[in-house]
């Protein structure tokens, strides 16, 4: 009756009309506000040319089949780079040289995708299409968890914002929006994320985790943005990223012992990072012992993975490099003088690359995008565990025990000490946010206002598992009762769970194997879903990326190859939700709300580097 009419979404009480192109109120009369301005002297006019407007646009612009087929093959293009990180301005070149390889094809010769076609095929075609993707597995999952970074970028303060939940597939994070705020306060932050919820209709009952770095404005007791969100959700998570607990323990740690080694890696880098003649003259002492030449990498404190990998390639140069600088007497910086010069030098770098070697793999782990707070228990506990055995055995390394026998008693034993002093603190900075163990003035422990995150992790914990015959209905109500989940049905959830349980058992009966079971179902679903997690390698400095990316990625290989098949406990429990005969609302929902819960701030802190040929201060 008013094909004239469409929804005025910024205000319901509107109505716009096309023919016009205006909005009119509807709020108090309804159909008869719209037959009034029907009625209406410029309305009548406008409507005289609006039906055969609307008859020529909608037959002058059917596209063709091969118009389509170029339009297809340019948001391919657009996609491949965005996945693949690829700047904008190399899309041009892109497009010329398919053109040139592929001179036959007409549709090569259609294409045209600059950088600014490619940004808006990218910002107003693909973005708004996988944000709805994305809104309705989220809202299929009902949980999910809100992570947030912040980093200068240029002249400007960026914010990401990310969702983890579980789909059909496994656990997905995604990039849920970017935002430029130079505002840094609790209240400004907790705004925004707020306002992105409400922009994207995310029912702040399904939050279940605010994911950040551990600072007093993201998750301080007071004031805080966790603190503002627990006001609207008492039972809010707090989603400490342990990667930064592992990284901030080291950096404590190392304050005892008896040499700055950060300072001094800096400095080393610093000597060499902008001379080509000490560099040249460096390469003479790599021939005297008949060593190829590679680079000092750099670390960075702010960086997780660089210190030990600069630490690896110290020790692997070890003697051409300290020779190099106490060749240079006078010229040599003091400190490094006094650092090549001792005999504690070597041994302290020795016990390094051993200790951190443990911290790195367990750094690495808590990175994988598929993991949710289901597996930090286990990762935690293990660490804890191999940092304890190597202090009650005073193990710090077969190199460094060795190294440490040629030292005078009391210099060995000093270093001892300092390497057992570094393992307590590091395992302590982990208690002080795992189990709450943090200590007043007075070096008493402060008894914990909430529940602590060794119970929360240690609760969910058999969800992460590879196998749910371990899983008891004990496990289930001990979940429900610590996280108050609301809208269960506990006697179907029950019955939900022996079911699964039994299925479970008969999959295990089959000839084929459980991950080849999850791999085909994993295969079948991702053939008819589009993938839409970003990737999140966390990028290192410019000179790591060099020189490990490479290595990395055939190692990375290797072990796939060589390593036992592992069972992803997310895409488990996706697979089995998925083939049960009946339906399981209640199971479904629990599972959901555990996988949401993030262990780790990784995959936002690696938006920055996915993004950094894409976003610049233009």
């Amino acid at each position: 009756e008013f094909n004239f009419l469409k929804e005025y979404k910024p205000d319901k009480s509107q109505a716009t009309c096309m023919a016009c192109n205006s909005q009119f109120s509807v709020y108090h009369g309804g159909k008869n506000d719209a037959v009034q301005h029907s009625k209406s002297k410029q309305h009548k006019k406008n409507m005289l040319t609006f039906s055969i407007d609307r008859q020529l646009i909608t037959t002058t612009m059917k596209p063709t089949r091969e118009k389509e087929e170029v339009a297809a093959a340019e948001a391919t293009l657009v996609y491949h780079g965005v996945k693949h990180k690829i700047s904008y301005m190399a899309q041009q070149c892109t497009t010329d040289v398919l053109k040139i390889l592929f001179a036959s094809s007409p549709i090569a010769k259609s294409l045209s995708c600059a950088t600014t076609k490619a940004s808006v095929i990218a910002t107003d075609v693909l973005a708004p299409y996988f944000t709805h993707v994305v809104l309705e597995e989220i809202k299929n999952a009902f949980y999910y968890s809100l992570s947030y970074d912040a980093s200068n970028k240029g002249n400007l303060k960026a914010y990401p914002f990310c969702i983890q939940y579980l789909s059909d597939t496994g656990v997905k994070k995604v990039l849920i929006d970017f935002i430029d705020d130079s505002s840094e306060s609790a209240i400004d932050i907790y705004r925004n994320a707020r306002l992105i919820l409400d922009k994207y209709e995310l029912n702040l009952h399904g939050l279940t985790t605010i994911g950040a770095d551990n600072t007093n404005v993201n998750m301080g007791d007071h004031h805080s943005v966790f603190s503002l969100f627990r006001d609207e959700k008492p039972n809010l998570i707090k989603g400490s990223c342990y990667n930064h607990i592992l990284h901030n323990g080291v950096k404590h740690g190392h304050k005892l012992l008896t040499i700055d080694v950060e300072k001094n890696l800096l400095s080393i880098y610093a000597h060499f990072s902008r001379s080509a003649k000490r560099i040249a003259e460096l390469k003479s002492y790599y021939e005297f012992y008949e060593e190829d030449y590679v680079v000092i990498l750099k670390h960075i404190k702010l960086r997780w993975l660089t210190l030990h990998t600069s630490i690896e390639r110290l020790l692997q140069v070890f003697a051409p490099v300290k020779d190099y600088f106490l060749s240079l007497d006078d010229g040599c910086p003091r400190e490094l003088t006094e650092f090549f010069s001792c005999e504690e030098g070597h041994r302290v770098l020795s016990f390094l690359q051993n200790i951190l070697s443990i911290i790195q793999n367990s750094n690495l782990k808590l990175q994988r995008r598929y993991l949710a707070g289901v597996s930090l228990h286990q990762i935690i506990t293990e660490l804890k565990l191999k940092l304890q055995q190597r202090l009650d055995s005073s193990f710090f390394g077969t190199n460094c025990r060795l190294k440490l026998s040629r030292l005078e008693p009391s210099t060995a034993d000093k270093l001892k000490l300092s390497f057992a002093r570094f393992t307590e603190r590091v395992i302590e900075y982990i208690d002080e946010y795992y189990l709450l163990k943090k200590k007043d003035k007075n070096g008493k422990i402060i008894e914990p206002k909430y529940t602590t995150p060794s119970e929360i992790y240690e609760a969910i914990s058999p969800f992460g598992l590879s196998t749910i015959n371990d899983i008891t209905w004990n496990h289930v109500t001990k979940c429900i009762e610590l996280f108050q989940i609301k809208n269960l049905d506990e006697d179907d959830l029950f019955n939900e769970f022996c079911e699964v349980q039994m299925i479970f058992k008969s999959i295990q009966d089959k000839n084929i194997s459980i991950y080849d079971q999850i791999q085909s179902y994993i295969g079948k679903k991702s053939n008819s879903n589009i993938s839409t997690t970003t990737p999140t390698t966390i990028s290192s400095n410019k000179e790591f990326d060099e020189e490990q990316e490479s290595h990395d990625d055939d190692d990375d290989d290797l072990k796939e190859n060589t390593a036992i098949k592992e069972i992803r406990p997310d895409q488990l429990w996706a697979m089995l939700l998925s083939i049960k005969p009946t339906s399981s609302p209640n199971l479904h929902k629990l599972v959901c709300f555990l996988f949401s819960i993030p262990c780790s701030n990784a995959f936002v802190e690696s938006v920055f580097s996915a993004m950094k040929h894409l976003y610049d201060d233009k």
